[in-house]
């Protein structure tokens, strides 16, 4: 790698390749274990491990911005006026949802 005003950085190709190498075998691992517990997890274990691993993402999301916000509110406007307009014209068709 270079960067402007420094020197080349080099990089230690065997270490990196066997530093790939135990992450694979470890996804390979964790790919295996998921396989063998398939269907094993109750419904309630399963839900409570969801919503850990969700509140866990929340805590490393920052928060959005005040532009973003007004973007997701804009696009959430936009799609709930499309399917009221989808419903006025459902219901002087006679279709069914």
């Amino acid at each position: 790698m270079n960067y402007p005003g420094k020197g080349t950085i080099s990089l230690d190709k065997d270490l990196y390749r066997r530093a790939y190498d135990q992450y694979r075998q470890w996804n390979d691992l964790i790919a295996r274990e998921r396989q063998q517990q398939a269907g094993q997890l109750s419904p309630a274990e399963a839900w409570r491990r969801y919503v850990e691993l969700v509140e866990f993402c929340w805590r490393l999301s920052p928060e959005p911005g005040r532009w973003q916000r007004q973007e997701k509110l804009a696009a959430l406007e936009r799609y709930y006026d499309a399917v009221q307009k989808l419903e006025v014209w459902r219901r002087e068709h006679g279709k069914t949802a």
